[in-house]
């Protein structure tokens, strides 16, 4: 059902994402970023189609009803209209699952874009406040775009002029400051690294890993040493266990991962994948995937020009200068053994004559032991965001 409400001079309208005419306003949703970073090189936008779907190539929309988010999440969208011009959107949304993970009552705010203008803010997120109030949440918590797990919670807080990377969106500098004034505190950063595959380890790490490996047998496998359904289970009970008390994770179910999986065979690289095991237990994996990002820079300011977008980032992601690693986990049990410097290093064999560079990230300025690892690489830390939170009344 779409909302219509008179508020200071400006129209804001709330909608969901079921009827023709809710999806024509999520079309002007998406196309509002197109028009706020027109001029600014370092904004990279998604395809449309990762947000609104696209049958012919398979891509199921974020903001799709039957994205599987929406299983156990329910959202509304907020746009804002001055004159009859968007000045200003987000939406807000409760993860059931999320709140049952964590026995919290915490809704979220995401895909937020304004005009430098307080009280545009101001009339968004009290909306977005209002939607979640009403759902009996006690706290609001963001930016946090879509997919969850994989997009980069909080605002870019540092390094506005470092490569763009898939799923690190790009924001206003003038965005904390805003929220700031409306009662929001940051309440966690992340950090994200960037280091040379061709780099050398430390030789003290060097040598720790080697004795790591024949200390625990350790069994090295690659992407196709295993069948698919096989890899998927054993990925996605690693990943659960690994990432279960980190900060805003989700678990994900059997088919959330399933489909993560077979999109991202779309751009992937297999040998970037490790896994390894301990007596037949697979116990840590190690995934990067190429930066498709190097192929979807806007094409001169053209606008409509998504399929052309889409076939380059197809074509080039075998191509591209970079990697992220996105897919990083250690069963609990096994933690303190050393398994993610072995993984780094096997890592590296490979990529150090194939990739410039390596983005690692997302990590909680908390993870004491990663960050120490990253040390160790002689990483560089390129970007810092920065999350968000309030109580509601």
């Amino acid at each position: 059902m779409i909302q219509r409400q008179k508020i200071a001079g400006y129209e804001l309208v709330s909608f969901s994402n079921n009827s023709r005419k809710e999806k024509r306003l999520l079309k002007k949703f998406v196309d509002f970023h197109w028009q706020l970073y027109k001029d600014e090189k370092n904004f990279v936008p998604l395809l449309d189609y990762e947000y609104l779907g696209f049958k012919l190539i398979g891509i199921t929309g974020f903001f799709e009803p039957k994205n599987l988010f929406f299983k156990h999440a329910k959202m509304r969208f907020f746009l804002l209209f001055k004159d009859g011009k968007t000045c200003g959107r987000c939406n807000a949304f409760v993860n059931h699952r999320f709140n049952e993970h964590w026995q919290e009552k915490i809704g979220f705010f995401g895909q937020f874009e304004v005009l430098n203008d307080q009280k545009i803010a101001q009339i968004l997120l009290e909306a977005a406040e209002k939607f979640l109030n009403k759902l009996g949440m006690e706290k609001i918590r963001g930016p946090q775009n879509l997919p969850m797990n994989d997009a980069t919670p909080g605002f870019l807080t540092a390094g506005f002029d470092t490569r763009p990377v898939m799923y690190y969106h790009y924001n206003k500098k003038y965005y904390p400051e805003l929220i700031e004034a409306l009662a929001f505190q940051p309440v966690k950063k992340v950090f994200s690294w960037e280091v040379s595959p061709a780099r050398p380890m430390e030789a003290k790490l060097d040598r720790l890993v080697d004795k790591i490996i024949k200390r625990y047998q350790l069994k090295i496998e690659e992407w196709d040493e295993r069948p698919l359904a096989v890899r998927k289970k054993e990925m996605r009970e690693i990943y659960n266990a690994a990432w279960s008390d980190n900060f805003n994770f989700v678990p994900f179910t059997e088919e959330e991962f399933d489909q993560i999986i077979d999109d991202m065979q779309l751009i992937m690289d297999k040998k970037l994948f490790i896994f390894l095991y301990i007596k037949d237990e697979p116990v840590a994996f190690f995934g990067g995937v190429p930066n498709v990002s190097e192929n979807l820079k806007r094409i001169g300011k053209c606008r409509h020009l998504e399929l052309i977008r889409a076939l380059k980032m197809l074509g080039g992601a075998k191509h591209t200068k970079g990697f992220r690693l996105g897919y990083l986990g250690v069963k609990p049990k096994f933690r303190r053994l050393g398994l993610d410097g072995v993984m780094i290093k096997l890592q590296k064999i490979y990529t150090r004559t194939k990739y410039d560079y390596c983005d690692i990230g997302w990590v909680l300025e908390d993870n004491k032991k990663v960050i120490k690892l990253v040390d160790m690489l002689n990483a560089r830390k390129s970007k810092t965001y920065t999350v968000y939170q309030k109580k509601l009344i």
